[in-house]
C-alpha cells in the first residue's frame, strides 16, 4: 500500500521525497536543478538538486548514507513533485 499525504494544494496524494534545497527553491521560486533515482515504494522516486547531485557523484559508496542525511529530504505530494520536475528542468 502506497503512503499518502493530504496536500493543501492537490488534496490526497501519494508521497515522494525531495532534498531540502528543492523544497526551499519551490517556495522561493528559484531554480535548483532536478535529478531523481529509481522508483521505490513511494509515488515518485527521491529527487535532489544540482548541488546534491554534485556531492553524490563525488561521494564514495560508503558515504552515500551520509549524503542522504545531509540532503535532508522532505515529503512532497506526487503532484508537487511533478510540478517541481517540470519547473526545474527534469534532469535525470
Amino acid at each position: 500500500m502506497k503512503k499518502t499525504c493530504n496536500c493543501p494544494v492537490h488534496g490526497e496524494q501519494g508521497i515522494s521525497l525531495v532534498c531540502v534545497h528543492i523544497a526551499h527553491a519551490v517556495d522561493a521560486g528559484e531554480k535548483a536543478g532536478f535529478f531523481w533515482g529509481s522508483t521505490d515504494d513511494l509515488a515518485r522516486p527521491d529527487a535532489w538538486c544540482k548541488s546534491c547531485e554534485d556531492k553524490l557523484v563525488a561521494a564514495s559508496d560508503d558515504a552515500q548514507d551520509q549524503w542522504f542525511r545531509e540532503a535532508d529530504f522532505k515529503i512532497f505530494c506526487a503532484s508537487c513533485w511533478d510540478v517541481a520536475k517540470q519547473v526545474f528542468g527534469g534532469f535525470a
